[in-house]
């Protein structure tokens, strides 16, 4: 389509996409990056992909020819993380309670963060990039800065509970200059991305007004996948092997049922730094049999189709990915009825069983059994897992994406 005075075609809007880490990772975040990408390329948006990266490599995920790839990190020097990671929480501790705190803490995230700012917003101003979309805390705050007066717009993705992003010391970087700017930064932002509606109700006010919420999908892979004419007697949990996860609960809960059940076994798949925890806690209670833990496998569908019963006892979750797989494969769910990003699409008595979490690993393993005991129960809790999360698709995703974009940049 061509300008009506000059004959030229008309510029297309540049969407810069920024991450801080990208080389090798295999998240769900750095999937949805690469995935988000690729879908603004083929819907004629100029696309860069930035991040700031000490380590080589391409991305794990395929990006699409015509997209740039760029590591704004200097190569050869190394970021001041690394030299000051060691001292950093001594000098939080010893600088917080006195008058030099604050200077402190702003002078530290500037060492962490200043050539990540300076490359982002020299980037900017030299592409006139209409649009950045920054995912995770890591990169959102960075962006917002970077962008601050250049004219370029930031939709800052957030990927978790905001009330854990944001305020837990625990997540991300624990400088509390961090904390504080990674909340107010959010008011330069032209929209903000939260996965579920309820999440952007946990924002001030003048942050809420700014809210988007786009959930995540489950792809076609997953969706096109048919159940196992017989299912097997297997109990199914997938995700990361962190303590968020809780699957030493789960563990715990096994270990009440195993004997009563010697025809059932239960199979985690994943990796992660609670793995030696979670194999020794299985061999002190003698689960090695029937308690398996096989590592990653990047082709779920197989595993959903076959396994009867899926669990899932996570502290909380952004959006329950692998359990909306197992929903999509008419698997039932058991899991804790407080957990954030599952209790959005898992209803009790209606696709799955929601237990309270003081109930811990006894509650957890009364759930399993009344499943395990009740093979038309499964059938029935699994059979309304499809439609439970049929708004979670591709088109879905791409529409509000695209939608939200035309809108902050028009």
């Amino acid at each position: 389509m061509e300008h009506p005075k000059s004959g030229m075609a008309p510029r297309r809007k540049r969407v810069s996409l920024v991450i801080r880490l990208l080389a090798g990772r295999s998240g769900g975040a750095e999937r949805l990056y690469c995935e988000l990408a690729n879908f603004l390329s083929e819907s004629g948006y100029e696309v860069d992909c930035l991040f700031h990266d000490e380590a080589d490599g391409a991305p794990f995920y395929p990006i699409n020819p015509g997209i740039e790839l760029r590591n704004l990190h200097v190569r050869g020097k190394r970021t001041p993380k690394y030299r000051l990671g060691r001292v950093t929480r001594k000098l939080y501790s010893l600088m917080n309670s006195g008058p030099l705190a604050p200077l402190v803490n702003e002078r530290t995230w500037n060492m962490l963060n200043g050539n990540f700012v300076r490359r982002l917003r020299e980037h900017f101003l030299a592409n006139e990039t209409d649009l950045a979309i920054s995912f995770l805390p890591s990169a959102n705050t960075v962006t917002l800065v970077a962008a601050d007066g250049t004219g370029t717009k930031v939709v800052p993705t957030n990927h978790n509970v905001p009330r854990e992003d944001y305020t837990s010391p625990l997540r991300w970087d624990p400088n509390p200059y961090d904390r504080k700017l990674r909340l107010s930064a959010l008011r330069g932002a032209a929209a903000v991305h939260v996965l579920f509606p309820r999440f952007g109700d946990w924002f001030p006010e003048d942050i809420r007004r700014k809210i988007v919420a786009i959930p995540n999908y489950v792809s076609k892979d997953i969706r096109e996948a048919r159940p196992a004419a017989r299912r097997e007697k297997l109990i199914l949990a997938v995700g990361r092997l962190a303590p968020v996860k809780n699957y030493l609960t789960l563990v715990d809960a096994w270990s009440m049922l195993a004997d009563s059940h010697p025809d059932w076994k239960v199979i985690l798949y994943g990796v992660g730094p609670q793995g030696r925890e979670l194999e020794a806690k299985v061999r002190q209670l003698h689960l090695e049999a029937s308690f398996l833990m096989p590592g990653h496998r990047s082709d779920m569908a197989s595993e959903y189709a076959r396994a009867s019963i899926f669990c899932h006892p996570a502290l909380f979750e952004g959006f329950g990915l692998s359990v909306a797989e197992a929903l999509a494969l008419e698997m039932p769910v058991v899991a804790f009825s407080d957990c954030s990003g599952v209790n959005e699409f898992v209803r009790d008595g209606c696709n799955g069983l929601m237990v309270e979490r003081e109930g811990g690993a006894p509650a957890l393993a009364r759930a399993l059994e009344r499943l395990i005991a009740d093979e038309e129960l499964r059938a029935s809790l699994g059979g309304n897992g499809p439609a439970s999360i049929a708004g979670f698709t591709e088109e879905a995703y791409r529409t509000r994406w695209l939608e939200t974009i035309e809108r902050v940049t028009a």
